[in-house]
């Protein structure tokens, strides 16, 4: 009968564990149940052996073993089936781990005292009672233990974070991949595990993230008194909008934070996806702000002492580039290919070279704008947004820039807003080309507007196959257009 009833239980137990597996819930624990599926007929056999031979010891332990067995294995599946399968189920409210394995702790202690008090008459309750020094060295020797514990019930019961969440103590930072009984695992970003004591976390806190919730951060940065705060405020602002992994909403912000000894420090207040590149986006953020401070001849100001020496100035890449490599690059577009040498070189000396750091944006679509850019170095994405493009969304790729390309011109002969958006991929060093640059050169000869009319002309035309018919219209409304725009009359020419 035993073992009928035995083999029985192994049977349900494998069929429950396998029907959970399919509906992805936790599986009923197997190892104890069918230890005592196995060994309990076994021992009741053993058992039955021993009684003729009269030993009461023996007999009394085997029958202590079989009543843990079948108790243990009972107290085992009935905390699976009425604490965690209902809670998975919706059916309640889940029950932290630790309280169930405390729970399931404390029966178990009850159950043993109980069988070794009936088979074996020892009261374990009263011997604990009256043994005071044993208690109290017990006690002081597991005090950080017994804060570890109630300090891990406490964390469990309160729940201030949960497994996957990022938290922030200070000294450790990282995702969470456990909360045990003691202690707490956290996954740092070199990934390394920290066991982090859980009395620790209750004392001094933690800062938490949350994965599926924007993470923001503050960033301090000190800019010399000669850039207007004003100034300082829209070129940090402007930064922040160009960064691709800098969300829109929430909305970043930039203000003033103090007026310090040799600078004045803002803040800048960023959001992003995830806490696992928090010290990427500062570092890309803080690059891009170095690069657009040099090309308006700003940088980090140096702190103030009683003596003090200029630093020397940065030397950016664009610094690198001669007249000649200016002159050359211009000469290889189309559009600025037909000037003679010295129209060329007048050019190239008024057009300024700047440099990009990688992930800003040169031009945004729908800006009005006066100049046209040339690539000197770099490579650069052209996106153009349209009415269904997400905010986070750059828009739809277009093209690459590569060295020699040209962009921008329609803004810089007509002055019409910017029909795409022209984002760094590395660090580029670009020419540009400002509409002033050429008012000298129609001065000298107003019939380089036409030719340059022409060209553009030509350009569109191959944009618009279909349309042929309307090329020259098209042409002579952009020479009229560039005339009105550069103030040049029809008897000029």
């Amino acid at each position: 009968m035993t073992l009928t009833l035995s083999l029985l239980v192994i049977v349900a137990l494998l069929t429950i564990h396998r029907v959970c597996k399919r509906q992805k819930l936790s599986p009923p624990p197997l190892r104890l149940p069918l230890i005592a599926a196995i060994g309990i007929p076994l021992l009741n056999k053993l058992a039955e052996i021993v009684s003729y031979g009269g030993l009461p010891v023996l007999q009394n332990s085997l029958a202590a073993v079989i009543t843990l067995l079948w108790a243990l294995s009972l107290i085992r599946i009935l905390n699976w089936g009425i604490l965690q399968i209902p809670a998975e189920l919706g059916w309640w409210k889940p029950t932290a781990k630790i309280l169930r394995d405390l729970l399931t702790l404390a029966i178990i202690t009850a159950v043993v005292m109980i069988v070794i008090h009936r088979d074996f008459r020892v009261n374990l309750v009263g011997l604990a009672a009256t043994s005071a020094v044993v208690t109290a060295v017990i006690g002081l020797a597991a005090q950080e233990t017994l804060k570890n514990l109630f300090a891990g019930i406490s964390l469990q019961v309160d729940s201030p974070f949960e497994e996957g969440d990022w938290i922030d103590l200070g000294t450790t930072t990282g995702v969470v991949t456990s909360l045990r009984l003691m202690t707490t695992r956290v996954r740092g970003m070199d990934g390394s595990i920290t066991v982090v004591p859980n009395s620790r976390i209750a004392v001094e806190g933690l800062r938490r993230f949350k994965p599926e919730e924007p993470v923001g951060q503050i960033i301090d940065l000190g800019l010399d008194y000669s850039l207007p705060p004003r100034q300082a405020i829209q070129l940090l602002q402007h930064t922040l909008q160009d960064n691709r992994k800098v969300l829109r909403h929430p909305t970043p912000k930039v203000w003033v934070s103090s007026f310090a000894d040799s600078s004045i420090t803002y803040s800048l207040l960023t959001w992003q996806t995830t806490a696992l590149e928090l010290r990427q986006l500062r570092s890309t953020v803080l690059e891009q702000i170095w690069y657009a401070l040099h090309r308006i001849d700003q940088s980090i100001p140096y702190p103030i002492r009683d003596v003090r020496t200029k630093p020397s100035p940065a030397k950016l890449p664009s610094s690198d580039i001669t007249m000649q490599q200016k002159q050359k690059l211009l000469a290889s577009t189309e559009i600025f290919g037909h000037l003679n040498e010295h129209q060329l070189e007048m050019l190239a000396d008024l057009a300024s070279c700047e440099t990009f750091a990688p992930g800003e944006s040169v031009v945004r679509q729908g800006e009005r704008g006066d100049s046209l850019y040339l690539v000197v170095r770099g490579t650069l994405e052209v996106f153009q947004l349209n009415a269904n493009s997400a905010a986070r969304h750059p828009g739809r790729h277009v093209a690459d820039l590569e060295t020699s390309d040209a962009f921008g011109e329609m803004a810089l002969c007509t002055g019409e807003a910017r029909s795409a958006s022209v984002i760094c991929k590395s660090e580029c060093v670009l020419i540009e080309i400002e509409r002033k640059h050429l008012l000298p050169l129609l001065e000298e000869q107003p019939e380089i507007l036409e030719t340059m009319g022409s060209i553009m002309a030509a350009r569109q035309q191959q944009l618009k196959a279909n349309q042929q018919q309307r090329a020259e219209p098209l042409r002579l409304a952009l020479i009229a257009r560039m005339q009105r725009l550069f103030s040049l009359s029809s008897q000029e020419q």
